[in-house]
């Protein structure tokens, strides 16, 4: 047994919990070129709908997708250039609908 395992079988003994095993087919969390090119297509044409510019980039799931943006969106203020960050998605209403408020 390798010392990984050994650790893992002395901790189910002493009666601790044993960490999950990571998930088989996990997707890489490094962004290629390519995958973030198909971000900023994807980016330009559905704004902050994450699910459909994971569909774009076709490779990433949709928290890998938004946590690039965050990072994304971090280094564009950083360079000063926050004026190229899409709007806030609008909130409320079922897959992006507008509400109307009592007000309007």
């Amino acid at each position: 047994k390798n010392h990984g395992e050994y650790y893992l079988k002395q901790l189910e003994l002493a009666g601790e919990e044993v960490p999950p095993p990571e998930k088989p087919g996990r997707q890489s969390e490094h962004w290629t070129a390519e995958e973030h090119e198909r971000f900023l297509v994807g980016l330009s044409t559905h704004g902050r709908q994450w699910v459909e510019v994971a569909k774009v980039v076709g490779t990433k799931t949709n928290k890998q997708v938004q946590r690039h943006a965050q990072s994304y969106f971090k280094r564009l203020q950083r360079e000063g250039k926050g004026h190229l960050i899409p709007p806030p998605a609008k909130t409320g209403g079922a897959r992006g609908k507008e509400q109307w408020t009592a007000e309007e």
